[in-house]
C-alpha cells in the first residue's frame, strides 16, 4: 500500500499558519481551510489535503472500503460499487482527493463564466467527447502521450454508433454509454451512471468488455469501476476519484496495473481542472 501527497500548487487549496496579504506563489494566493469540506473529510486526510495539496492512496491487498471517501448522499452507492475480489486474482484500488478553488479553475478555464455550480460540473462529466485527445504520462515511454485517440458517447451496450454528448438538464438517474480508444488498452466501452442532488454529483464508469494488457485479457466485463464524486463546498469543489478493479493475475501485472491506473486517474484530474 502506498500513500502519496502531491504538491499541485496552482489549483489546490493550501493552509498557512501566518497570512501575509499580497503574498502569491505561481500567480495564486494560498488560502485558508474550507469549513464544509472539513466536515466531510476524515480529519487525518483533511489536514494532509490542506497542508500538502492532494491526497492519494492505492492498495492491492483486496481490503474492503474506501478510505479517502468524503461523506456525501452517495456513500452507499459508492460503497456498493466495490468490485468483488477473487482470491486467485490481482486486486487494485486507487483513491484521490482534491480541494479545488473555483476562482483558480475559472481563471485557468475558457468558459467565460463567473461562477461554478453543480450544474456546470454535471455538464463537464457528461462531455465525454472532450476527453478525446487528453494527455497522460506514459511510464513505459517516459513522456506525455495522448490517452484517448477517440472518446464519445454511443447508442448503447453492444451498439457502438456514435452519438452526441447527452449533457443537458439534470443528470440524476441518467444512464449512458461511451467508447474510449485507449493508447495502451485499445477500444473499450463503458456504462455511465449519473446521480445529481443539490450540491453533489456522482458519475460511475463500469467496463462492459474485456480490457487487454499486452497480449493478455486482464480485466473482464464488470470487473472495473471508476467513480467521480464532486461536492460543491462554496468557494471550492471537493473532488474524489477512485478506480476499483479485479484483474487476472499474470507475471508483471502488479507494476502494469499500478502504473497504468494511477497515471490515468492523474490524467482525469488534469482534464477536469481545465474544463471550466
Amino acid at each position: 500500500m502506498g500513500l502519496r501527497f502531491n504538491n499541485k500548487l496552482s489549483l489546490v487549496r493550501k493552509l498557512t499558519t501566518v497570512v501575509v496579504a499580497g503574498v502569491f506563489f505561481g500567480g495564486f494566493c494560498f488560502s485558508g481551510e474550507n469549513a464544509k469540506a472539513k466536515e466531510l473529510v476524515s480529519s487525518q486526510y483533511y489536514n494532509a489535503l490542506i497542508s500538502k495539496g492532494t491526497v492519494s492512496e492505492y492498495r492491492d491487498d483486496g481490503s474492503k472500503g474506501f478510505k479517502l471517501l468524503p461523506k456525501s448522499v452517495y456513500d452507499d452507492k459508492i460503497n456498493e460499487s466495490q468490485i468483488v475480489k477473487e482470491e486467485k486474482n490481482y486486486p487494485y484500488t486507487y483513491e484521490g482527493l482534491y480541494l479545488l478553488s473555483k476562482n483558480d479553475l475559472l481563471a485557468n478555464g475558457k468558459s467565460g463564466k463567473s461562477t461554478i455550480t453543480i450544474d456546470d460540473v454535471s455538464v463537464v462529466v457528461r462531455s465525454v467527447s472532450k476527453m478525446q485527445g487528453m494527455m497522460y504520462y506514459s511510464t513505459t515511454k517516459k513522456k506525455e502521450c495522448v490517452l484517448y485517440e477517440k472518446a464519445y458517447m454511443i447508442k448503447g451496450n453492444g451498439d457502438k454508433t456514435k452519438i452526441a454528448d447527452q449533457n443537458t438538464g439534470n443528470a440524476d438517474g441518467q444512464v449512458s454509454y461511451c467508447l474510449q480508444d485507449d493508447n495502451s488498452f485499445g477500444v473499450n466501452t463503458y456504462k455511465l451512471s449519473y446521480f445529481q442532488k443539490e450540491d453533489t454529483l456522482l458519475c460511475r464508469f463500469e467496463i462492459l468488455d474485456k480490457m487487454g494488457l499486452g497480449p493478455f485479457n486482464a480485466i473482464y466485463p464488470g470487473k472495473m469501476v471508476i467513480n467521480i464524486l464532486v461536492i460543491d463546498c462554496g468557494d471550492d469543489l471537493l473532488l474524489y476519484l477512485n478506480t476499483d478493479l479485479d484483474s487476472i493475475k499474470f507475471p508483471g501485472i502488479k507494476g502494469q496495473i499500478t502504473d497504468s491506473m494511477s497515471s490515468r486517474m492523474d490524467a482525469v484530474y488534469k482534464w477536469f481542472i481545465t474544463q471550466f
